[in-house]
């Protein structure tokens, strides 16, 4: 059965449940977020809803055989500029609006008309005040003009909207309301059925107690490709409303070194048959209209024993770039996601290895099983499978006190690491489980996944080599501000040797690495007269650069890990 976790709302109005910022927030704190102001807020009620009748239809839920529900949608038109009270001061005009489910363990918002004029914030928090999501402004509109919250904790979620004075509000509508009938919230009161649910994360509930936080030491040698994993919500909308479900992935570094915000997940967790399932069964005319993606980076206990954790840095919306199938191919999801990723996510472009051998040295898989905290396994043997599984890995793991972990439903799309600490794979399916700790899990083969089905829509090739420089192996890249992308005094780059140096061109250079490489030249103006990619091995760093006219120049090289900078004198 292939791993993937679905997490929320079923039937004909569906909403959405996560526990981290949809979009990007920009800061800033709400004006009127205190309980005096509370007290006076017009409020919206919705019908009420049955918590306990949803319950009990879950009760004989299947693993895996329909979507987890954890919320229902109402279907509403809320215009929150005529709706809401209204204030106004020498800033501007104050628009401030709750909306109550009653009973929900948690609400989201749907907006769909969301045209916000320049200067104008958006925020929405809970009763408590706790809980802020925001500032949001008008450059958070999605291209067909909505706009959605995560689950906001609770039965209410206030609204405020502030527009700079003399400015026309725009336009602001709610279409959906989530209601929430189970409760994902426990994180937030801290209030706990025993101490294993304390340590699972709130988007999701890791039925095992065997896995490891990736605070651990277990990941001690791994804290790079831990920052590179990420949970992934894909939320598939339907002609019947909104589904979501839970996967895995891992940024990934191409050859150009230019950081693209590549994930490399699984197929089964954008495909309609995976994710529709037995719910086409039940409601024949139910249909796939497309899909959105969320990103959740750093979610992960702060210490190895913690019960709370980072939830709430998260990027919105991807391409697909290429995918292929489980039927016959390797099941691989290549997304690029709409926006850079910000310094203080962290974020880590794992490395990758497309040699083809028959067992790898195993290293480690790095996931978010049942949509939890970011764990760490690690797996006893690594071997490549034969027959009609030929494009997968075998991953076997070690069993009774000397576990290190499995992965189960929410692990799917994530990487197999090696010992090299490189991508080999990403998980397809498998029977491990915390329980069942002698199952094994297939994982597509990195090899396989290279050519894919020969064309760029499904294959990786095109994308992690665009140089096309034919290189089997790729070491991972940090992030810009990381210390570790430039290992130099105050970011400076460090120096090199380069010789022959008056020379026609053809220079060399003394640079302690191998890898990928990509370099700029600049001529005494500062203007970038050069730039390009070159592979750096033990026994030949070399530029071509005879095409320049004679003067001098600066080269800076680029490598996963340090900046170098030297002076090139080219005198024909």
């Amino acid at each position: 059965m292939r791993k993937f976790f679905s997490t929320v709302s079923l039937f004909f109005a569906l909403a959405i449940a996560t526990v981290a910022n949809a979009q990007i927030s920009h800061g800033g704190a709400p004006l009127f977020n205190n309980n005096s102001t509370k007290v006076s807020v017009n409020t919206c009620y919705l019908p009420t809803i049955d918590n306990e009748k949803y319950l009990a239809e879950d009760i004989n839920s299947v693993k895996g055989g329909s979507p987890m529900r954890v919320s229902v949608g109402q279907q509403k038109e809320i215009d929150v500029i005529k709706s809401a009270t209204k204030s106004e001061d020498a800033n501007g005009n104050h628009y401030l609006l709750a909306v109550q489910s009653p009973g929900a363990k948690f609400v989201t918002l749907d907006f769909s008309s969301f045209d916000l004029p320049e200067g104008a914030t958006l925020f929405v928090y809970d009763q408590s005040g706790e809980f802020v999501l925001g500032s949001f402004n008008k450059n958070d509109v999605k291209e067909d003009g909505r706009f959605y919250t995560q689950a906001i904790p609770g039965s209410t979620a206030y609204i405020e909207y502030n527009v700079p004075a003399g400015v026309e509000p725009g336009t602001l509508v709610i279409s959906n309301v989530g209601h929430g009938y189970k409760d994902i919230f426990q994180m937030i009161g801290n209030t706990y059925d025993d101490a294993i649910q304390a340590a699972k994360g709130p988007h999701g509930t890791a039925e095992g107690s065997c896995h490891i936080n990736v605070a651990c030491s277990a990941a001690d040698d791994w804290r790079n490709q831990v920052r590179s994993v990420v949970a992934i919500e894909i939320r598939a909308n339907t002609n019947g409303g909104q589904l979501s479900f839970m996967c895995s992935g891992a940024l990934i570094n191409n050859t150009n070194q230019d950081r693209t915000p590549y994930v490399l997940s699984a197929f089964h967790c954008q495909d309609e048959d995976a994710m529709l399932g037995d719910l086409q069964q039940r409601y024949p005319n139910l249909t796939l209209n497309g899909l959105d993606f969320v990103f959740y980076f750093l979610y992960q206990t702060s210490t190895c024993s913690a019960t709370v954790g980072s939830s709430n840095k998260s990027v919105t919306g991807a391409q697909t770039m290429a995918k292929y199938s489980y039927n016959g191919g390797s099941d691989f999801l290549l997304l690029r996601l709409s926006s850079n990723i910000p310094d203080t996510y962290k974020p880590y472009y794992a490395g990758w290895d497309r040699n083809n051998v028959a067992t790898a040295t195993a290293g480690a898989c790095i996931h978010h099983p049942g949509g939890d905290f970011k764990k760490i396994s690690i797996p006893k043997t690594v071997k490549r499978l034969s027959g009609s599984y030929n494009k997968f890995w075998e991953v076997a793991w070690y069993t009774g006190s000397s576990n290190k972990g499995v992965t189960e439903q929410g692990s799917s799309g994530s990487p197999l690491f090696n010992a090299d600490k490189r991508i080999i794979g990403q998980l397809y399916a498998g029977s491990s489980a915390c329980n069942y700790m002698s199952g094994t899990d297939l994982y597509g083969r990195v090899y396989n996944s290279w050519t894919g089905g020969g064309a760029t829509t499904n294959s990786l090739s095109s994308w992690l080599d665009p140089a096309n420089t034919g290189v089997m192996v790729l070491d991972g890249l940090d992030y810009p501000g990381s210390t570790a992308a430039i290992n130099s005094v105050d970011n400076k780059p460090v120096d090199m040797t380069i010789y022959p140096n008056p020379s026609n061109g053809n220079v060399r250079f003394d640079v302690n690495e191998i890898g990928m490489a990509n370099y700029k030249v600049f001529d005494i103006a500062g203007r970038c007269v050069k730039e390009g990619y070159t592979v750096l091995t033990a026994t030949a760093q070399a530029l071509d650069l005879s095409s320049l006219d004679n003067g001098t120049y600066i080269l800076n090289l680029y490598t996963s890990s340090n900046s170098y900078t030297g002076k090139i004198i080219i005198k024909k």
